[in-house]
């Protein structure tokens, strides 16, 4: 039992006798043994991809070979998992990231941008000859955004990195399936310990089949969603249900969303009336605040209305991140739209 006397001790042993202890451990005992021991839970453990976004908002897209005035211009962190858990922390809720950046100053900012948001990056790695992901993002006067991503050297977690112990011990894992190997062995080992899984499927890409049957919640973009089932997104929701999810929720901006419920029920949640300055993250702010309301083990119609809510007050502001809620504003923003809520079809 000395070692975990020493597990107490972090600053005088160092990380990398630490971390040495701890994969020592992880062979000899039950992962969840070792992290109630420690003391090591979070709430929700994200896995995925992060990124470094240069924004900009412009009166209008400029035409071919012609200029255009920034307005407004941002450098923030931002990724579908990563933006995710910055909102699940906002809410209130520990987080921690696991993913990969490259050995470079975008990815001291990716790490820096999570942590001053109080996400947990003891698993964010950074690949020594790599380089991290950027994006940058134009917003019109409308708030809709065009996106130009590079997606970096940096390698993507292999499955052996995944740690066990700390998705045994967390309450929720939340995948974006940008990580495809890591993703698979993740949601495995949250299947087989209890750890309730969600997705957010923004495109349906090689390993989604496969990550699907091990998936509880599906929260799904438009796009996705054609790209399984076509044009009647009804027939979609219904086959995507078959992998085995309790619940799965399409996506459609200012349209709103659609859920189906595994015992048959069906309902549209529209979108909040908001004058949208950025709408950059939207989807990735509602993920956060559908996976606060599993926490919260509400109903999944006020789950998906309070995400809804998030995601609209998300667009005050230029950034993916800048103007995610607290939980006060959600609530108060709820408050002042009582009317709006989902409608059984």
């Amino acid at each position: 039992m000395g070692g975990f006397f020493c597990l107490r001790c972090k600053e005088r042993l160092g990380a990398e006798r630490i971390n040495t202890l701890l994969e020592f451990l992880n062979r000899r005992v039950p992962p969840i043994l070792i992290y109630k021991m420690t003391k090591i839970h979070f709430d929700v453990i994200g896995l995925g991809q992060c990124s470094l976004d240069f924004l900009g908002r412009v009166q209008a897209y400029p035409k071919l070979d012609q200029k255009a005035e920034l307005n407004e211009t941002l450098i923030q962190g931002g990724g579908p998992a990563a933006t995710a858990l910055v909102t699940l922390s906002r809410l209130g809720v520990s987080t921690t990231f696991l993913g990969r950046v490259g050995n470079d100053e975008h990815g001291v900012k990716i790490r820096d941008g999570l942590e001053a948001e109080g996400v947990d990056c003891r698993g964010l790695a950074v690949d020594q000859d790599g380089s991290s992901q950027v994006a940058f993002i134009v917003v019109d006067a409308a708030g809709h955004r065009t996106i130009f991503w590079h997606r970096g050297s940096a390698r993507p977690l292999a499955d052996r990195q995944v740690d066990v112990s700390l998705i045994a011990a967390a309450s929720v894992l939340h995948l974006d399936g940008l990580q495809v190997e890591a993703s698979l062995a993740a949601a495995q080992i949250a299947r087989e310990h209890g750890v309730v899984t969600v997705l957010d499927g923004g495109t349906f890409r090689d390993g989604t089949a496969e990550l699907l049957p091990l998936i509880d919640h599906l929260v799904v973009s438009e796009k996705f969603a054609r790209q399984v089932g076509g044009d009647d997104l009804h027939d979609t929701l219904a086959l995507l249900l078959q992998y085995g999810a309790k619940a799965v929720t399409i996506t459609f901006g200012a349209q709103g969303s659609q859920t189906l419920l595994a015992g048959g029920s069906c309902f549209n949640m529209p979108a909040f009336p908001v004058d949208a300055i950025d709408t950059t993250g939207c989807g990735d702010v509602f993920h956060g605040a559908y996976i606060y309301g599993l926490l919260k083990n509400w109903p999944i119609p006020e789950t998906v209305r309070f995400a809804a809510a998030c995601a609209a007050l998300k667009t005050r502001a230029l950034g993916g991140r800048t103007a995610i809620p607290t939980l006060v504003e959600t609530q108060a923003f709820l408050g002042k739209h009582r009317d709006l809520r989902p409608v059984f079809l």
